[in-house]
């Protein structure tokens, strides 16, 4: 069921000095809402939080090992909780010289006890603020805010870790309705009218958590990992299951390590779309709660792999500028962001009509001598375009329909390779920022190629003054 989504939330409190109480009614679209003044800390609980899954380990490894060398020396036991304080005391220590303050239009965090260090982001470049929460955040009810600015290093992007979640939802919006009445300050210039933003959220998308179970268990991810505990069940029959568990335990907990990550990842999957853009939620454990805002989307890219076609199924993913890095877990940070995990054909088309303003399809067939190139592909290779899109198509066994804005483009690359300069081809590679997707129009005939060359960058060039 779709329909608006509540705005509410309560005031932000925890400030260092009382803050200022925030106004009760609902601000109007495109106005702008003061923040809270002064400087303020975060939770006393943040240390915890940050240091995750290390500190419960060192906790949990430290308790371990007295109870398995049965320690009754009072000296050891010491030693542990001065190991465990000196953790806590740094933690402390961490907490009392960070604090923030939003004042000017720009937020301001500052931390560092030896090396002092003041980071500002000023609001008018805010592309989006992202609510994150790991396992660890939730049982303790907090939320960590995380600030993606326009041409900044994801990896150093703007980070409070953590507050409430009822604070760091309020702040969040608070910021954004600030960044955004800077940006359409900026843009209606000296005179120039605000652009009119939409009030409230709707609801576009909601993942059905046994079709994303069985679609995981289809997809490549799957097979691996049956594969990988076939082999291993096998072995261990073999050679016993006491040898087996020994050597390849590890191996098995990596499979199932994989295949937990994807369904944790993608799990509980919403999208609404409200006056900042898509809202995406995901998450089981670990929840993520992020904005993606129209300008921020590189490429759109519609997968369709042999066995979900049977029953109709079908990936959407989107290349974002100024992607998510976590440390913890790279390959997740190179995974496109999925607005549908797994979806039916018509909620993809619903989704790629928020996305896209027009949806040309690839039907332009690339010349008769690409069959000897790719004779599993030729029927499968395709591309087309407009004046504000060009979209393409490839894979036999996994099908990807890619589609890729003009204004997005950041070069334009012409690619013959050897075989392809013996039988009169070339392929022309449009890159964007996302550095994930590439919209690549394989296998087209030199001269077309060489059109295509000529004429893409004067496109590129008339869309990018269209949306200025």
């Amino acid at each position: 069921m779709t329909g608006p989504l509540p705005e509410a939330v309560p005031p932000v409190p925890g400030a260092v000095p009382p803050a200022p109480q925030l106004p009760r009614a609902r601000p109007q679209p495109g106005a702008a809402t003061s923040a809270p003044e002064g400087w303020h800390r975060l939770h006393p609980l943040s240390p915890l939080v940050r240091a995750g899954r290390q500190f419960v380990g060192l906790v949990v490894l430290l308790a371990g090992l007295s109870v398995a060398n049965h320690r009754q020396a009072g000296s050891e036991i010491v030693t542990d909780v001065a190991v465990i304080g000196v953790a806590l005391v740094g933690g402390l220590i961490s907490w009392l010289v960070t604090r923030w303050q939003v004042a000017d239009g720009v937020l301001r965090v500052d931390t560092g006890l030896i090396r002092r260090e003041s980071r500002r982001f000023p609001l008018s470049q805010i592309q989006a603020i992202d609510v994150e929460q790991t396992g660890l955040a939730r049982v303790l009810g907090l939320a960590e805010l995380h600030l993606r600015v326009a041409g900044g290093d994801a990896s150093r992007g703007g980070r409070l870790a953590c507050l409430r979640v009822a604070d760091a939802e309020q702040l969040r919006r608070l910021l954004l309705a600030q960044a955004r009445s800077a940006s359409q300050a900026m843009e209606a210039g000296p005179g120039g009218s605000a652009v009119p933003v939409r009030s409230g959220e709707v609801a576009l998308f909601r993942v059905r958590s046994g079709r994303l179970a069985v679609a995981i268990t289809l997809s490549r991810t799957g097979a691996i990992a049956v594969g990988v505990i076939a082999g291993l069940t096998a072995i261990a029959v073999a050679i016993g299951v006491n040898k087996a568990t020994a050597y390849f335990l590890p191996a098995a907990l990596g499979v199932v390590l994989a295949v937990w990550r994807q369904f944790n990842g993608e799990y509980g999957t919403t999208v609404v779309t409200g006056p900042d853009g898509l809202r995406l939620h995901t998450g089981l454990v670990q929840t993520t709660a992020e904005t993606i805002r129209p300008g921020r989307v590189q490429a759109v890219r519609l997968v369709e792999p042999l066995i979900w076609r049977a029953f109709g199924w079908c990936r959407l993913e989107v290349d974002v500028a100024g992607p998510r890095m976590r440390r913890e877990n790279q390959s997740e940070a190179r995974r496109l962001r999925a607005l549908i995990p797994v979806g039916s054909r018509a909620e993809a088309e619903r989704m790629l009509a928020e996305l896209l303003s027009s949806q040309p399809q690839p039907d332009s067939r690339p010349p008769r001598s690409a069959r000897l190139k790719a004779p599993l592909l030729y029927h499968f290779l395709a591309w087309a375009g407009d004046d504000r899109y060009v979209v393409t198509s490839h894979g036999r066994v996994c099908r990807k329909t890619t589609w890729v804005p003009l204004e997005k483009v950041q070069s334009i690359r012409w690619v013959q390779g050897p075989l392809q300069r013996r039988l009169g081809l070339a392929s022309v590679r449009l890159d964007v920022a996302g550095k994930r997707v590439t919209g690549a129009i394989e296998d087209r005939s030199a001269a077309e190629a060489q059109g295509l060359l000529m004429r893409l960058p004067d496109l590129a060039r008339d869309a990018r003054a269209r949306e200025r």
